[in-house]
């Protein structure tokens, strides 16, 4: 179970064996996807699922604990994109990193509902109470940029650019969501945005490698 709901006018099912916590779940993601807030109660997501208003209890303590296990689904879905963006480009390239990102982009305006609940303080405090973190595609874009790292026989931090690439990924996002960047710049297409600015950042990057590493050839 890796993807947010789509059809979000159908009633969820009832659950069946013992399925009540999945069932709850899809159900609150509905009403999210519905209604683009978390504004609901746990009484209506049980109504949705079909099942008594005490019945989330056994699963959930509480509604937040509900909606953090919402948001665990949209990254394992944002994991998924990610993965299926980047099957079949080859391992070490600035294209796949580029893929990644945009995949990203994708995912999180197709699912812009769930931005607030996936990015927003809520599930940060309640990971950080937790001990938790929730599936991280920025974990995979760490190992793409390490990929891209070692084709190129540079000596860096892969994590540190990642932050920076993810940043400015999130960032286009950002600005398109609360619709400044029409305001600012209409004619500018985010997805172009990034592949210009992941492409400048990365071969900057390179070209400034390769001449600290000529020059202490040198000396």
């Amino acid at each position: 179970m890796s993807q947010l709901p789509k059809d979000t006018h159908k009633r969820a099912p009832n659950y069946h064996h013992g399925d009540l916590r999945n069932t709850l779940i899809v159900a609150a993601a509905e009403l999210i996807e519905e209604r683009n807030s978390s504004d609901f109660t746990i009484i209506e997501a049980a109504r949705r699922a079909g099942v008594s208003s005490g019945a989330p209890y056994r699963h959930f303590k509480d509604k937040e604990a509900l909606l953090l296990s919402v948001a665990e689904l949209g990254f394992l879905g944002l994991r998924d994109a990610i993965a299926n963006a980047i099957s079949g480009i080859q391992k070490g390239t600035i294209e796949r990193i580029i893929a990644a990102g945009h995949a990203y982009m994708r995912y999180i305006i197709d699912k812009q509902a769930f931005y607030d609940l996936m990015w927003g303080e809520l599930l940060v405090d309640a990971m950080a109470s937790a001990g938790t973190r929730p599936p991280s595609a920025f974990e995979i874009l760490v190992v793409l940029v390490d990929d891209w790292l070692n084709a190129e026989s540079i000596e860096q931090d892969s994590r540190m650019l990642s932050v920076q690439l993810v940043a400015t990924a999130h960032g286009l996002v950002s600005l398109q969501l609360s619709r400044r960047l029409s305001r600012i710049a209409p004619n500018v297409c985010i997805y172009d945005a990034l592949q210009h600015s992941a492409y400048t950042f990365l071969l900057s990057y390179q070209a400034l490698a390769r001449e600290r590493t000529a020059h202490r050839t040198d000396n």
